[in-house]
C-alpha cells in the first residue's frame, strides 16, 4: 500500500491547487527499479522547503507520466536513503532499468522533469539523417545542441558523445554528418538564444558552449551557487518571491531588459521560503515579498527597490538606469520609522 503525505495546499497563480505526494514503499519502490524497468525517482523529506517546492511540480509531472515517476519518503525509509547515499532533499535519481543509476540536475519544473525523461530512454546522441530532422530536432526540447560534423573530424565526435553522456539530463544532442567544416550549436529555446562555435582547437571549446547555453539569463541563486555569482564580477538584481509561478511570471517578463544588461549584471530570482533570510542584508524588509533589490558585491552597495513600487519591466529597467548614472544613492543601513528600509520611502 502507498503511503501518503499530508496534502499541503499551494496558492500557484493565484488558484489554490490541492496537491500531494503519493509515495512507494521499500517494497514497492524496489519492484519498480527491477528488471527492465527505467524509473526517475524523487528522494524527499517533508519537512523540508525544497521537497515542499517541488511538491506541485512533481504531482503535475506524475498526471502526464505516472509509470515511470517515483518518490520515497526518506523521513519514513531512512535506511533505503541512506543505502542510495542520499544525502540532502530532495535527491533526484534515474535508474535505467540495467543496474545504472544516473542523478538528474535538470531544472525542477514539470516540464523540464517530462523532457528529461524522454531524453533519458534515447540515444545519447540521436543521429539526424535530413536537414528537415535537424531543424525539427533543435526546437524540441529547452536545450539542444546539434553537431554538424565533418567525417574528418572523428576526434569532435568522440569528444562531442562523451559530453552528450555526461549532459543527457539537461540538453538533447544530436548529430549529422556534413561535408562543410564542423560546426557545434546549442540552442536555449527557453531563452531564445543561440551559441555556434566553429573553432574547436582549444580543449574545453564544446564544455564552453554548453555551459554557456546552459546559463540562465535570469538565473536561480540558491546557497549552492552564491559563490559563482557573488565572484562573478557583476552586480546581482535579486528578485524575491515565495511563490514559484510568481517568479516564473517574473523571468518572462524581465527576460528583454536582463538581456539587455547581461554584460553588466546577473539577474536572479529567490526562492523566499527557503532564502528569506537573505533579504534583509540586501536592504529588504523581512517577510514582505514579492521584492527586489540590486548589490554590487565588489564595492558593497546595495540599492532595494522601492517598497510598493510596481516590479514591472520598464519601471525596472529605469530604476537601472538610474542608478548607473549616480541618481540613487545606495542604502545606508538603517531602517526608516514605520519599519520598513529608508529606500521605501524614495
Amino acid at each position: 500500500m502507498r503511503i501518503r503525505s499530508t496534502e499541503l495546499i499551494y496558492l500557484l497563480a493565484g488558484t489554490r491547487i490541492a496537491v500531494a505526494w503519493e509515495h512507494y514503499s521499500e517494497d514497492e519502490f524496489r519492484r519498480a527499479i527491477a528488471g527492465h524497468n527505467h524509473a526517475l525517482v524523487a528522494f524527499i523529506e517533508p519537512s523540508t522547503a525544497a521537497s515542499q517546492a517541488l511538491e506541485p511540480e512533481w504531482t503535475s509531472a506524475v498526471e502526464s507520466e505516472k509509470k515511470s515517476l517515483i518518490s520515497v519518503d526518506c523521513a519514513s525509509a531512512a535506511s533505503l536513503c541512506k543505502e542510495f547515499d542520499v544525502i540532502s532533499y530532495p535527491a533526484l535519481r534515474f535508474f535505467d532499468g540495467h543496474g545504472k543509476m544516473t542523478p538528474y540536475r535538470g531544472p525542477r519544473r514539470a516540464s523540464s522533469i517530462l523532457s528529461y525523461l524522454k531524453r533519458a530512454v534515447r540515444p545519447t546522441t540521436t543521429a539526424l539523417g535530413s536537414e528537415d530532422k535537424t531543424v525539427a530536432f533543435q526546437s524540441n526540447d529547452d536545450y539542444a545542441v546539434v553537431a554538424r560534423i565533418n567525417p574528418q573530424d572523428q576526434h569532435v565526435k568522440i569528444l562531442y558523445d562523451t559530453l552528450a553522456s555526461q549532459y543527457q539530463d539537461r540538453l538533447s544532442f544530436g548529430s549529422t554528418e556534413t561535408d562543410k567544416p564542423t560546426t557545434v550549436t546549442c540552442y536555449n529555446n527557453r531563452d531564445s538564444q543561440q551559441f555556434t562555435i566553429s573553432d574547436l582547437t582549444a580543449i574545453d571549446a564544446l564544455p564552453r558552449l554548453i555551459e554557456s547555453c546552459l546559463t540562465p539569463v535570469i538565473g536561480e541563486f540558491t546557497r549552492a551557487n552564491e559563490m559563482k555569482y557573488l565572484q562573478s564580477g557583476k552586480s546581482l538584481v535579486f528578485y524575491f518571491s515565495s511563490l514559484f509561478a510568481e517568479r516564473e511570471a517574473y523571468v518572462a517578463a524581465m527576460r528583454s531588459v536582463a538581456k539587455m544588461y547581461k554584460e553588466y549584471l546577473n539577474f536572479v530570482t529567490v526562492d523566499a521560503n527557503e532564502y528569506g533570510d537573505l533579504a534583509a542584508p540586501l536592504g529588504l524588509a523581512p517577510g514582505i515579498f514579492p521584492a527586489l533589490s540590486v548589490q554590487n558585491p565588489m564595492f558593497g552597495k546595495v540599492f532595494p527597490y522601492p517598497r510598493g513600487r510596481d516590479i514591472a519591466p520598464e519601471v525596472v529597467g529605469a530604476f537601472l538606469m538610474d542608478i548607473s548614472q549616480g541618481k540613487i544613492e545606495p542604502w545606508d543601513g538603517t531602517m526608516s520609522a514605520d519599519g520598513g528600509r529608508a529606500h521605501d520611502e524614495l
